[in-house]
């Protein structure tokens, strides 16, 4: 059995890092997948049963990584600063550095004016150096741990660059001790110590904008974490209680004042209320909630004080599974990352083999001097750090995935994403995903007795313990008066319905297939068979099966179902997108039809058992359909997992929900429309965001090695290709919430 662990990992930098402790941790035995996250500076590990962690760890520290296990937290408090801190101390060295390097940048400025004012050699050596050793230290750190693992990522090419500018103007200093503390000295046009320092500090600088950015990015994550209630009041032994949280048991009564955040996922006992389930589901009004009604930990009580029975604790809470749909969203990577991946492994060693040819270049054939060739070479080095390629997709995924949750949109992982986007045929289970799935029996008939207190019994016995909308509705409908058969065992026969046996007989519940394939005869019931099948009403049969084998039907209902209010609005759109719509029902054709009709569904298929839904499935696969599957049902748990996309609905089982690749918190089935919106939107931002990546290497690289740049602007726009990815990723916010 497979399970997931999370580790910080320190030393990450750019994508050739991510890739390379990728490589660390799935070169360990036992480990099924590894997904570094540069955002949070974390990697999602999947295991295949028990593995020494200490592997892990060692594994990461051979190659320069220093890792350790993240704790399971069950409460903000316990996060200890999820969110990146900007403050830290990039910000510091940036401050150090800037204030050294203004006044060499600085003395530039006179130049247009045929003012030839500089600093002295010797002081602009002092000033340069703490900002090549401190500031500079942890590019030189990061070189050292790539050069000893036999690695390569941008602190090489920073470290490079800079130190062969720096150096070449030592060099050039030693060369004439006069001018050392002139101040119009024409030595001292000939150094670039303005060059390596700036390049320092304009690289730090894209660090502390970066950090700020990621705080961001985190913003939506770091919301949801903060509505984890920390205490809750709960009834105890008979006595009332305020613990935390995490330390509700399945047995205590959770008291929730007006005002107070629902601190468990729980069944309303005693009292009414609203509840304000906005930064769960995104509904905006709130919500009546009565005794029997479910209610969601994080969500706000209104005016009433309510009882709650939990059904739900710790991590398997409904905010908790949010939290790590968003958190393994943000750390795994769609197939056009990986190909990112598979370019960055070979970029820096390209660019350190381009820089040399460069200073070959113009060193051999370009008739200048060696001061020149190397300062080009620098700058083509500076140039071309791969940090907006790192964080093109994770910054795109995390602010997407974020503000997708805040939707009511669950998506488990970064593939889905970019399979929403090329979507062309949408799947819709009927029962509870464009219907109601609460129907009501609109008629009813007892062929076999004409007092029909037993039949109903029977049924009364069969159906009260099951979740099937049909089973409950039966329930809903038969007298409080009528007290259940109580069968020793009741079996569920999948797509078709239940068997049981009581006092020697066999009793058999369901669609009129399964009475079609046990030998039941319904030829006494066909005027009612007919006249529902006019209305589109769904039938449930009983029979019973004696001891000598006769089969009887004893009863049979007809319920119909309410047609959701948005559904038709949902098929609309997603046909005015281009995308096809089917509807697979296990009900009876006709009735499926009748829906399909009132929904302008033009291909509908009924009648169908789980793995009917499947086969469809893999026809519609072989016409190269991308398929998106949507049900609520165990019967769905199949064709959900062999759709390209399986999508739960809100209120669906707790096998679909597991199963489906992404879920809607809410059973509203516009949000499927929604949900696909937002993966094209977000898998277009993410192709955005690495084209603009890209695009800034193929004109800066052959800018810079032609001697059109200087260090100094190549770091500038380094800088700024890393920010104009956050920034990009970022507007993601307002992108998500104009989808209508």
């Amino acid at each position: 059995m497979s399970k997931s662990i999370e580790l910080t990992v320190k030393g990450m930098s750019c994508a050739g890092c991510v890739r390379s402790v990728e490589k660390a941790l799935t070169a360990v035995e036992g480990v099924i997948s590894a997904s570094p996250d540069l955002m949070s500076n974390t990697a999602t590990v999947t295991l295949a049963g028990n593995v020494d962690q200490n592997l892990l760890l060692k594994s990461l520290a051979d190659k320069g990584y220093q890792a350790s296990l993240v704790p399971e937290v069950n409460s903000y408090d316990e996060v200890g600063g999820e969110a990146i801190d900007p403050e830290t101390s990039d910000m510091r060295l940036f401050l150090l550095a800037l204030l050294l390097t203004f006044p060499l940048v600085g003395q530039m400025a006179f130049l247009p004016f045929g003012i030839n004012f500089s600093i002295p050699p010797l002081i602009q050596f002092l000033l340069a150096l703490p900002v090549q050793i401190f500031a500079g230290g942890r590019f030189y750190k990061g070189i050292w741990q790539a050069v000893r693992y036999g690695q390569s990522n941008m602190d090489t090419l920073v470290a490079i660059g800079t130190s062969a500018a720096f150096g070449l103007s030592v060099f050039i200093m030693l060369g004439d001790y006069s001018e050392w503390m002139s101040w119009s000295s024409h030595l001292a046009h000939a150094l670039y110590f303005e060059a390596s320092a700036a390049v320092i500090t304009l690289v730090l600088l894209g660090k502390v904008l970066e950090e700020k950015a990621k705080g961001k990015t985190n913003k939506a994550l770091d919301a949801l974490i903060r509505l984890q209630p920390l205490n809750a009041t709960v009834l105890r032994d008979e006595k009332q209680l305020t613990v935390p949280a995490v330390k509700v048991l399945a047995n205590d009564i959770v008291i929730v004042r007006p005002g107070d955040v629902v601190p468990v996922d729980g069944e309303i006992r005693k009292g009414t209320s609203q509840v304000d389930e906005a930064m769960i589901t995104g509904e905006a009004m709130p919500v009546s909630k009565n005794i029997g009604d479910s209610v969601i930990g994080g969500t706000v009580n209104g005016e009433g004080v309510l009882h709650l029975v939990p059904t739900t604790l710790g991590t398997s809470s409904r905010l908790s599974q949010i939290i790590e749909q968003v958190k393994t969203a943000r750390s795994t990577k769609p197939r056009i990352q990986k190909l990112v991946d598979k370019v960055s492994a070979v970029f820096v060693p390209g660019v350190l083999l381009l820089s040399l040819l460069t200073f070959l270049g113009w060193w051999t054939f370009g008739g200048i001097g060696i001061e020149i060739a190397i300062i080009n070479a620098v700058t083509v080095l500076v140039i071309a750090c791969p940090c907006a390629l790192g964080l093109a997709t994770p910054t795109a995924i995390m602010v997407g995935s974020g503000q997708a949750a805040r939707m009511g949109i669950l998506v488990k992982n970064a593939d889905v994403i970019e399979k929403l986007s090329k979507a062309t045929t949408v799947v819709f289970d009927k029962t509870g995903t464009l219907t109601e799935g609460r129907p009501e029996v609109i008629a009813t008939t007892y062929p076999a007795d004409k007092d029909n207190a037993e039949t109903l019994a029977v049924v009364l016995g069969l159906t009260k313990d099951s979740a099937h909308p049909l089973s409950k509705a039966i329930v809903e409908y038969i007298d409080d008066e009528i007290k259940p058969k109580e069968f020793e065992e009741i079996t569920a026969v999948p797509g078709l319905g239940l068997s049981a046996v009581l006092s020697g007989a066999t009793y058999l519940l369901g669609s009129e297939r399964y009475m079609q394939q046990v030998g039941v005869a319904l030829d006494r019931c066909y005027d009612f068979i007919e006249d529902n099948n006019a209305r589109g009403a769904s039938m449930v049969w009983v029979a019973r099966k004696e001891v000598d084998d006769a089969m009887t039907v004893i009863g049979g209902f007809a319920l119909q179902d309410k047609i959701k209010s948005e559904s038709l609005k949902t098929v609309q759109a997603l046909k005015g997108k281009g995308i096809s719509v089917v509807m697979l029902s296990g009900d009876q054709q006709l009735a499926a039809q009748k829906v399909a009709e009132k929904l302008s569904i033009e291909k509908v298929e009924g009648n169908l058992l789980p793995e009917d839904k499947l086969a469809y499935l893999k026809k519609l696969h072989q016409q190269n359909e991308v398929v998106v599957m949507v049900g609520d049902g165990i019967n769905d748990a199949p064709a959900l997992a062999g759709a390209d996309v399986g999508l739960a609905m809100g209120d669906g089982s707790d096998v679909a929900i597991n199963t489906a690749d992404a879920s809607l918190i809410q059973s509203n089935p516009y949000l499927v429309y929604k949900t696909i919106r937002a993966g094209q939107v977000i898998h277009s931002k993410i192709a955005h965001n690495l084209i603009g990546a890209f695009m800034y290497n193929v004109i800066g690289l052959p800018l810079a090695a032609s001697g059109l740049l200087s260090p100094l602007l190549a770091g500038l726009a380094m800088a700024l290709s890393s920010v104009t990815v956050m920034v990009s990723s970022l507007s993601l916010y307002s992108s998500l919430k104009r989808i209508d």
